[in-house]
C-alpha cells in the first residue's frame, strides 16, 4: 500500500499533517503544539457508513503510546456489530522528545498537583536520570488538548458538541482532575485504574470536595473500572468514591466496573472497550 502523502496545514500557530494509517483502522495527524512545543500523534478513526453531511459526538483517549491500536480495533469491533452508537475516535499519543520518554512526558502531562517526593522515588525506581520526573504540568496540558487538539478535530471532521475522555492510570487521574477543573469540556469520563491511593495521598478527594461545596449539579456519565487483582486499598476507595459520586450529584450518571482476574497492565484492552461501550451503548429504538 503506498503511502498517503503529507498534508501540512497551519492553524494558529500548529502544524497538523496527516500521515499512514494507525493497524488500518485509523488515520494519523501530527500536532505540534505551540503551548507546550511538544508534538502529538492524533488517531482518528470513525464508525462505518461514516457521512460527512452528519454529525458525530467524539471520545478522546489518552496514553494513545499504547492504546491506539486496540482502541482502534475495539472501536471497529464494536461499530460492526452496532453495539455502540455512532461516534468519532481521537487516540492521543505524546510523542518522544530528545531525553524525554513517553513515560517521563506523560508524568508530567497527566498530574495537576507536584508530589516532588514521589518524582524522586519513581524516578530512582525506573532509573530515569536528572533532572528526573516532574509533576504537576497537566492544566498545561488540558490547554493543549482545549485550544488545540479539539479544535483540530471539530474543524476537520463534522462534530456535534458531545465529548467524552478516558484515561487509564495516571490517564484515569487525569480525567477525574479534567471533571472537577473543566466539567463543561466533556459530557462522558472513562475513570480506569486511577492513581488516586498513590498521588499525594489521595489529592482527588479534596479537589472533588472544593468542587462539590459549590456544585449540586453534575449532569454527566461516569464510567469507573478497576482490575480485581490490583490492589485492594485501590479497589475500596474506587467503591467510595462511586458512592460519593452518587450522594454529591444526583443527576450524574455513574457505573463502577471491577474487572475479574485481571491486573493493572491487563485490565487495559478491557477497560477500553467497556469504556466505550457503556458510555456510548447504542440506543435500540
Amino acid at each position: 500500500m503506498p503511502r498517503i502523502a503529507l498534508l501540512l496545514c497551519l492553524i494558529t500557530t500548529s502544524i497538523f499533517a496527516q500521515k499512514p494509517l494507525i493497524n488500518h483502522h485509523a488515520l494519523a495527524y501530527e500536532l505540534k503544539s505551540a503551548i507546550n512545543k511538544t508534538t502529538y500523534v492524533l488517531g482518528v478513526s470513525v464508525p462505518k457508513n461514516y457521512n460527512p453531511n452528519l454529525k458525530y459526538p467524539v471520545l478522546y483517549m489518552l496514553d494513545g503510546y499504547y492504546a491506539s491500536e486496540i482502541a482502534h480495533g475495539a472501536h471497529k469491533s464494536l461499530k460492526f456489530y452496532d453495539e455502540i452508537e455512532d461516534i468519532i475516535l481521537v487516540t492521543i499519543q505524546g510523542t518522544a522528545v530528545e531525553n524525554k520518554p513517553w513515560f517521563t512526558q506523560r508524568w508530567s502531562e497527566l498530574t495537576f498537583t507536584k508530589y516532588p517526593a514521589y518524582d524522586s522515588t519513581t524516578s530512582i525506581m525506573e532509573g530515569i536520570p536528572a533532572p528526573g520526573l516532574k509533576s504537576g504540568e497537566g492544566e498545561r496540558f488540558l490547554n493543549v488538548i482545549k485550544n488545540e487538539i479539539i479544535p483540530f478535530i471539530e474543524k476537520t471532521y463534522p462534530t456535534n458538541g458531545h465529548r467524552g475522555l478516558v484515561g487509564h492510570s495516571l490517564g484515569g487521574l487525569f480525567t477525574a482532575n479534567v471533571l472537577f477543573h473543566s466539567p463543561e469540556l466533556f459530557d462522558h469520563y472513562g475513570i480506569n485504574s486511577p492513581s488516586f491511593v498513590d498521588w499525594n495521598q489521595n489529592d482527588i478527594l479534596l479537589i472533588e470536595k472544593k468542587f462539590a461545596s459549590t456544585h449540586k449539579s453534575l449532569p454527566v456519565k461516569v464510567f469507573l473500572s478497576y482490575g480485581q487483582l490490583e490492589d485492594e486499598e485501590g479497589i475500596q476507595n474506587m467503591k467510595n468514591i462511586e458512592k460519593l459520586f452518587k450522594s454529591h450529584y444526583p443527576d450524574m450518571e455513574v457505573k463502577l466496573v471491577l474487572f475479574d482476574d485481571e491486573g493493572h497492565a491487563s485490565v487495559i484492552p478491557a477497560m477500553i472497550s467497556r469504556s466505550m461501550r457503556y458510555l456510548y451503548e447504542r440506543k435500540i429504538k
